[in-house]
């Protein structure tokens, strides 16, 4: 178990760098103009200015968390709505993409069940 933990967290933490990195300084191919729901979605977004700058900044401190081992436990709590959303929008919205999306959502899930134990104050009714 221990050796799955340290392989889900850093490909996860990996994932989250690689998109955050690419998106600030606009590495890889351009993407192609989003098409119907999609695009309404991401012109919203982009109308707020803030938002994606924010989510990749998120992105980017908590793969920083998860491949340096440091913080983990914060890394996954702080990534939790961010890969709820990725799924979310891609079953929702896009119909595309669903194994990745649905793969960042359980690798974030593990991650929490794996460390369940320093989580347990928090949930402590």
């Amino acid at each position: 178990m221990k050796i799955a933990t340290i392989i889900v967290r850093v490909l996860l933490g990996a994932m989250m760098l690689f998109a955050s990195i690419s998106y600030f300084f606009k590495l890889g191919p351009e993407q192609p103009a989003p098409t119907g729901d999609l695009a309404t979605l991401m012109a919203g977004f982009m109308a707020s200015k803030y938002i994606f700058p924010v989510a990749k900044a998120i992105e980017l401190l908590a793969g920083l968390m998860l491949v340096s081992g440091k913080f983990v436990r914060l890394g996954t709590i702080i990534l939790l709505p961010i890969s709820i959303n990725i799924f979310l929008i891609h079953v929702v919205v896009t119909g595309t993409d669903i194994p990745m999306a649905a793969a960042i959502l359980f690798a974030n899930v593990f991650l929490i069940y794996a460390n369940w134990d320093g989580f347990k104050e928090i949930v402590k009714p």
